[in-house]
């Protein structure tokens, strides 16, 4: 029994670590958007057309759970952006004193039609409606509506 968990144990270790070197590389501004858009469906991102999607320089799609990530047709992601789909509750806290926060963890939904500006950061299980528009350093918590445009620092809806 000790030996099956030990396997299980390298066996996950292995994948994380594959999985890093994956999202490592894709970060990478040697590669085109293509190449990064393949190398995050290697990591599990799960993605509606990949010959339709940009992905820019330094993006970060989910180190823990990529597959939780679905990316419609003629998305834009640019340089920068951050689409996390686990975070923690602040306001349940756990009951175990080793844990005092609670983690979750969720889908992020993007739509079809869909740009991420700059620098954004989308947290938390969203979904963001087709057409919309995410604005540079813009940071998503909420669902975001369909034709929706989001933009400055307090997420103001245009």
């Amino acid at each position: 029994m000790k030996s099956s968990i030990t396997e299980s144990k390298k066996n996950i270790g292995f994948s994380r670590i594959l999985d890093k070197l994956l999202h490592t590389i894709a970060k990478s501004s040697l590669l085109g958007s293509k190449a990064r858009v393949f190398i995050h469906h290697l990591r599990g991102v799960k993605f509606k057309n990949r010959s339709t999607v940009f992905i820019g320089e330094d993006v970060i799609i989910d180190p823990i759970n990529p597959s939780n990530v679905e990316i419609g047709d003629r998305c834009l992601i640019t340089a920068g952006a951050k689409i996390l789909t686990h975070y923690i509750d602040t306001k349940n806290r756990s009951e175990n004193p080793e844990y005092y926060f609670r983690f979750y963890d969720g889908k992020v939904i993007i739509e079809d039609d869909v740009f991420i500006g700059a620098n954004a950061v989308i947290a938390k299980p969203v979904r963001i409606g087709k057409g919309s528009i995410i604005g540079a350093n813009v940071v998503v918590t909420k669902d975001i509506k369909t034709s929706s445009v989001y933009t400055g620092t307090n997420n103001s809806q245009l």
